[in-house]
């Protein structure tokens, strides 16, 4: 490095770390259980309860294109600093005046959801494209397990806090708060945008398309152009690339939303119930670590196709979970499925696409995920009360998840259109195969 100065890289991933440990797995996670408290104080049914969630989901995915609009025009620092302080309006909010299911509707899922969605995975990813080639799927698993870890701390963290404050629901929302500003701290003071800034190049050599032959050996395509947006959107990959994210999307939030009352409408203790939840989210962890060990390797697209077909196993799991063993392998088939998926797919857009598209691409990405999402956890929250089953909706999106397991295994890595023919009518071609 110049003027033998180490590599910031590492040090920014460990701010990236920290500040998705907060700002992603306690509202995240954390909520599931304050939500849990909360309804019962306040009475609320079922069906805001979906309706919460599908809001929140929804704030974290939909503005995606804005905040990456907003990325690329302020920087990743701004972007953090931002989605820092209105997660801590949020929080504070949620602890202070919502005692409706409209107003947590509009405040948890609304502010929270922007606040995640602003100082969450996308900027942080966006940071870590720029800061890494070579080891990308490293970096980024490495980033990505913060929800993971942070999961398993935040939802014994609140539960444990909320039961020392006597049920008070709002406790939670008042460290998260705290934690919050912390989080926004962190972000002003070691957050830097790109290794040129200061004197440095990306981890594993020059930045892609100016040294093709340090690009990343083996059977891992990654891009050696850098593609414009507009480009992007008109490639079929992208599209079916998505496409296979959709069911594993919508059954995420179903399970955050109703699996532990889902299981004990079962038969399950609330005990039994909420040690399940906790071990799917540490189970995310063993999906990350996957893509760590082996993304650098070989293509995560096959790695995701696997996670995804996982994650259909563990929907069919949750169906009749009543034994501890159903319930260890529901817990970690969904977690696993959607650790391993989450970040394989993030590594394939980063890696076919390059790192001058990447935050507008994840912006699409999360509005086209999150949407799914909504839609998941809120027509299964309905059809319950229509059915009073959650078997049409758990068996739909299972379904889902298989077809993107078989789609992923086809589709093929993209190919920049020449610039020279760029004013062409034809649609880019896909690749004959991967890139050496």
């Amino acid at each position: 490095m110049a003027g033998g100065t180490s590599f910031y890289g590492w040090k920014l991933l460990a701010a990236f770390w920290l500040i998705l440990f907060i700002n992603l797995a306690f509202p995240a996670y954390g909520s599931s259980v304050i939500n849990a408290w909360m309804v019962a104080d306040l009475g609320i049914d079922r069906r805001t309860l979906g309706l919460m969630v599908s809001v929140y989901m929804m704030m974290t995915g939909l503005p995606g294109p804005l905040v990456a609009m907003f990325v690329n025009r302020f920087g990743v620092r701004t972007t953090l600093v931002a989605g820092s302080l209105i997660l801590m309006t949020g929080a504070l909010g949620m602890a202070t005046f919502v005692d409706t299911g409209i107003e947590a509707v509009v405040v948890y899922g609304v502010l929270v959801g922007l606040g995640v969605m602003t100082g969450g995975a996308l900027a942080a990813q966006t940071g870590t494209a720029f800061w890494f080639v070579r080891r990308r799927a490293l970096a980024i698993s490495i980033i990505l397990s913060a929800g993971g870890i942070g999961g398993f701390v935040a939802t014994r963290a609140l539960n444990a806090l909320i039961t020392a404050a006597g049920g008070n629901w709002r406790a939670g929302w008042w460290l998260i708060g705290s934690l919050a500003l912390l989080s926004a701290i962190v972000a002003a003071l070691f957050v830097r945008e790109k290794p040129a800034d200061l004197g440095q190049e990306a981890d594993g050599g020059p930045v892609a398309g100016r040294d093709a032959s340090r690009r990343k050996p083996g059977k891992v395509h990654i891009t050696d152009e850098e593609w414009t947006y507009p480009e992007v959107l008109r490639t079929p990959a992208l599209w079916l690339l998505l496409s296979c994210s959709l069911g594993m999307s919508a059954g995420f939030t179903l399970t955050m939303a109703h699996s532990v009352v889902h299981l004990q409408d079962l038969g399950n203790s609330v005990d039994a119930a909420a040690k399940a939840f906790s071990i799917l989210v540490v189970s995310t962890l063993i999906g990350k670590l996957m893509l760590g060990i082996f993304g650098d390797r070989i293509d995560p697209r096959y790695l995701w196709s696997i996670a995804v077909g996982f994650f259909g196993v563990g929907l069919l799991v949750l169906l009749d979970a009543t034994t501890t063993a159903e319930l260890h392998v529901f817990a970690l088939c969904i977690g696993f499925g959607f650790g391993g998926g989450l970040v394989c797919m993030m590594t394939v857009l980063s890696n076919y696409f390059g790192s001058k598209a990447y935050a507008s691409v994840i912006g699409i990405t999360l509005a086209v995920q999150t949407t799914a999402g909504a839609l998941g956890s809120f027509l299964a929250g309905d059809l319950y009360e229509r059915q009073g089953s959650y078997t049409t909706a758990i068996v739909g999106i299972a379904i889902l998840c298989f077809a993107g397991t078989l789609l992923l295994l086809f589709i093929r890595p993209p190919t920049r259109p020449a610039l020279a023919s760029a004013s062409n009518t034809s649609e880019p071609g896909l690749a004959p195969g991967v890139g050496s």
